[in-house]
C-alpha cells in the first residue's frame, strides 16, 4: 500500500499538474507539498485541500490497512 505523499504525487502526475500548480490550486505552499511528496507528514487540513484540488481532475483515494489506495479517472480538459 502507498503512503499519502506517494498517492498525492502519483495523482498529481496523472493529472498532468506540476507541484506549483497543485499547490496553488489547493492553497498550500509548494514547499509543503514537496515535503509531503517526499515522505514528511502533513496536517489533515493540508491533505484535505490537496484531495479536493485533485478530485477536480478525477483523482480519489481511500485509506486501507497500512496505507492508501489511489483511483484516477481523469476528466477531459475540454
Amino acid at each position: 500500500m502507498m503512503k499519502i505523499g506517494e498517492v498525492i504525487s502519483r495523482a498529481r502526475r496523472a493529472a498532468g499538474l506540476k507541484q506549483k500548480e497543485l499547490a496553488a490550486a489547493a492553497g498550500v505552499h509548494v514547499q509543503t507539498l514537496k515535503r509531503l511528496e517526499g515522505g514528511a507528514g502533513a496536517g489533515y487540513s493540508t491533505v484535505r485541500a490537496l484531495e479536493k484540488a485533485l478530485a477536480k481532475s478525477g483523482a480519489t483515494w481511500h485509506e486501507v490497512d497500512g496505507g492508501y489506495e489511489l483511483k484516477v479517472k481523469l476528466k477531459s480538459k475540454d
